[in-house]
């Protein structure tokens, strides 16, 4: 009977410990309303084939191939559809300098509609928008902003101070390469031709078909540095957040070899992707304080001794008769 009760309370303790340490990210915060072509999630460590009805949690990577397209909805009737050739991560932990977005777009096609408020960032901008539907391309510091309806403010990340543009139904807004920013009030015909299918009709509201569901998405192996080297070279207050997620995956020779040639994009990683360098480094910076500290201490004790020195034969420091 104390056995039992012993190994009870074990049990209890692992399920305790198990609930403990469950991430608060895996909490959903959107689901996969619609998928044509193919689409691929990154999540933590694992590489998945996307679907429909699967269920999003935060710092999720959505990648669409060529041709493709994704919708997802996220929580306040907010649909978000995901053209091809597009880089999209959920709800980042961001560090400094960047407000936590629910979206951030690294790179692609967006178009989001919303009957509230709503805004995600990109690495050039900012987008805030009120009961609005958004079309957004972007490619580094290039972008095209057409607010198809409602109200839309961008503001540019990358000048001081920020710049702001108020944007009305019918606006555009861009940047083109070695170009200043402009607003216009209607859209080029080159982006109007460029815009994907999908994104031409109002997008459809699906989650209520998938909200009872269960669907998990196909793994298709851990993550290469390959498949995660664009969010590594990304600006630190996105990127430095990433470390805990994937340091693991420099135990992979490869991925650490690969993380290693390129820590100058990414500096925080030297000491997965190379320890013994860091090791020797983090040394020999060491024993570059301590010959700093002994110098500093040698001259403020010649400095004091040539002080006593002085005090001892300076005029009246004699001892009368």
């Amino acid at each position: 009977m104390r056995l039992t009760k012993v190994l009870f309370g074990y049990l209890l303790l692992c399920v305790a410990s198990l609930f403990a340490s469950w991430p608060v990210w895996a909490q959903p915060v959107g689901i996969v309303g619609i998928i044509e072509g193919n689409a691929r999630l990154i999540r933590q460590t694992t590489r998945y084939t996307l679907a429909e009805g699967v269920a999003l949690i935060e710092q999720d990577i959505i990648e669409t191939a060529p041709g493709a397209f994704v919708q997802i909805e996220l929580p306040g009737n907010v649909l978000v559809g995901i053209g091809e050739s597009t880089q999209l991560m959920l709800r980042p932990r961001v560090g400094k300098g960047l407000t936590a977005p629910p979206l951030y777009l690294l790179q692609g096609w967006l178009k989001t509609s919303t009957g509230g408020t709503f805004g995600f960032a990109s690495p050039a901008f900012e987008i805030a928008t009120q009961a609005a539907s958004t079309v957004v391309y972007t490619t580094g510091t290039l972008y095209e902003v057409f607010a198809e309806s409602g109200a839309v403010k961008v503001t540019l990340r990358d000048t001081t101070p920020p710049t702001v543009s108020q944007l009305a139904s019918g606006d555009f807004a861009q940047r083109r390469e070695g170009a200043p920013p402009t607003v216009a009030r209607r859209a080029t015909s080159d982006f109007l031709a460029k815009v994907p299918r999908w994104f031409r009709d109002r997008l459809p509201a699906r989650g209520e078909q998938f909200a009872k569901r269960n669907v998990a998405p196909k793994a298709l192996g851990e993550i290469a540095y390959a498949d995660v080297a664009p969010w590594l070279r990304t600006e630190p207050a996105l990127r430095l957040s990433l470390l805990p997620l994937w340091r693991s995956r420099a135990a992979d020779l490869s991925f650490r070899a690969e993380a290693k040639a390129e820590l100058a994009r990414h500096p925080e990683w030297e000491p997965h992707a190379d320890p013994e360098g860091y090791a020797r480094r983090m040394a020999e910076e060491a024993e570059r304080r301590r010959a700093r500290e002994a110098a500093r201490r040698s001259a403020a004790e010649a400095a004091a001794a040539a002080a006593a020195a002085a005090a001892g034969t300076s005029p009246g420091s004699a001892k009368p008769k």
